[in-house]
């Protein structure tokens, strides 16, 4: 653990990033911020999904997949991530992507980093310490509460809307600042670029993406 930490202190991983277009993506649950890094990555973009790592880790240690804030399964292993790293999740991207791609020639690398969701201060911090952008996108709770039911992940599948929006009120901290821990309401109000999807065409919602990114030509 020593030797990771050491790597990204190191001046020579911040000068690695050099050059490197960074985007983070946060927001609340059921928005669309699976849709952003699905049309990053359509777009060139090497994407990190910080969910599917900490869902994966965390099915593996405790057999669930449940969040709910610091106390929750996924909050507790996310919590000790951000407590090793300044930038939780996100670093852990960041390393990913150096391991991966930062030895590739320059032709043969993606067009840049796209890691999310990001639900932690100290996530935000260090994306813009590297020079990167917050894309942060919103809808309202009922229309992203039916979308979780309609992608029927293990555990989404079976929660009641009251309890959806009881477990993203403690995921979303408000007034929380430590970086090691939830604070969703902050880290939105920390976002460079806002999409919002209360729309229910995708492809509207794609194109919309594109747009507000400069992507449209690919």
């Amino acid at each position: 653990m020593i030797l990771q930490k050491e790597l990204t202190r190191d001046e020579r991983f911040k000068q690695a990033f050099e050059g490197v277009v960074l985007y983070g993506v946060a927001g609340t649950n059921g928005s669309g911020k699976d849709t952003v890094l699905e049309v990053m990555s359509e777009c060139g973009f090497f994407t990190f999904n910080t969910g599917d790592a900490l869902r994966h880790i965390t099915k593996a240690v405790m057999g669930t997949t449940q969040r709910g804030g610091n106390e929750s399964p996924t909050g507790k292993i996310a919590n000790a991530q951000r407590s090793l790293y300044d930038g939780g999740m996100v670093t852990l991207g960041m390393i990913e992507y150096w391991a991966q791609v930062l030895h590739l020639p320059k032709e043969l690398q993606p067009k840049g980093l796209v890691v999310g969701s990001i639900r932690a201060v100290g996530g935000v911090k260090t994306l813009k310490e590297f020079g990167g952008k917050l894309i942060v996108t919103n809808a309202s709770p009922e229309v992203r509460y039916q979308r979780l039911i309609n992608r029927g992940r293990e555990y989404e599948k079976q929660i009641s809307f009251e309890q959806f929006i009881e477990e993203e009120n403690a995921e979303m901290g408000v007034g929380e600042i430590d970086p090691t821990k939830f604070g969703m309401a902050e880290v939105i109000t920390m976002g460079d670029i806002e999409i919002k999807n209360d729309q229910d065409e995708m492809d509207a919602f794609k194109a919309n993406i594109k747009r507000q990114l400069g992507l449209l030509d690919g």
